[in-house]
């Protein structure tokens, strides 16, 4: 038997036959809890999504989920399953074969975690005039690192020439610091991301920096770098929680096994 709460007596006024409405609107309720939560919202959101509920999930949507979305283009885009986008960018590398192309497909089969492919697919594009390219060679490391294949990584992280692309030079380093770090060079690769704080827009230093902690008997200090990542996405914008939900992820999960 549903019981009616004077909170549902004002769904009434938004929906048509609130009682009929009720249930539906209870689950897309839990759904948004479920969201907020597994993305690391601020934890008032659950109180409010559950005290005024319909309200409070149009406000969630609003102000949380919304401006994620920059375009009628992007919200089609966000709705449009990873593999439809995949087969499209393989379809536009056939007609046309470019370098642009073929680095967005790669970037895509990287972010679906098709690594292997993402690596076969970019370092096809060193050749000719793009075979020394700063940034396809940064690229191609990336997916290369994401291989575990630190030594090669390191070896193409070497031939990248920052000359005219100082911008380059950041994400350089952090790649520098994952290739380090995975030949157990640990000394130089905690300089690396050291190096970076204060000027490197993101937590993929700390993560690495943490990993690194981690990896080297430090529980203490990487427990305080885990925390700190954390409590930043609960308190950053929709922006920040959006670009950082990866690291935030992993912080949760250090966090979550140490607990144990």
């Amino acid at each position: 038997m549903l019981v009616i709460t004077p909170r549902m007596t004002l769904l009434a006024s938004i929906f048509p036959s609130g009682a009929s409405w009720g249930p539906v609107i209870w689950l897309m309720q839990l759904g948004l809890i479920v969201h907020a939560i597994r993305t690391g919202r601020p934890y008032w959101w659950i109180w409010v999504l559950i005290m005024v509920p319909g309200l409070g999930g149009l406000a969630y949507v609003l102000v949380e989920v919304m401006p994620g979305i920059r375009s009628p283009r992007g919200f089609l885009r966000a709705l449009k399953p990873r593999k439809w986008r995949i087969a499209e960018l393989r379809k536009r590398l056939e007609e046309s074969e470019t370098v642009v192309n073929r680095m967005n497909l790669a970037e895509a089969l990287f972010e679906a975690g098709e690594f292997q492919e993402a690596h076969d697919v970019g370092a096809a594009s060193l050749t000719g005039i793009f075979k020394n390219d700063p940034r396809t060679l940064t690229e191609v490391a990336r997916y290369t690192l994401a291989l575990g294949h630190f030594a090669e990584a390191y070896e193409i992280l070497k031939k990248v020439d920052l000359t005219g692309n100082k911008m380059l030079g950041l994400e350089l380093r952090l790649l520098m610091g994952d290739a380090l770090s995975g030949l157990g060079r640990d000394a130089e690769a905690e300089a690396a991301y050291l190096s970076l704080e204060g000027s490197y827009i993101g937590e993929a230093p700390h993560a690495g920096l943490a990993s690194l902690y981690d990896k080297t008997g430090r529980p203490e200090e990487a427990g305080r770098l885990w925390k700190e990542i954390v409590d930043r996405h609960r308190r950053a914008g929709p922006a920040w929680r959006r670009t950082e939900r990866r690291w935030y992820t992993l912080a949760a999960s250090r966090l979550k096994s140490r607990a144990r």
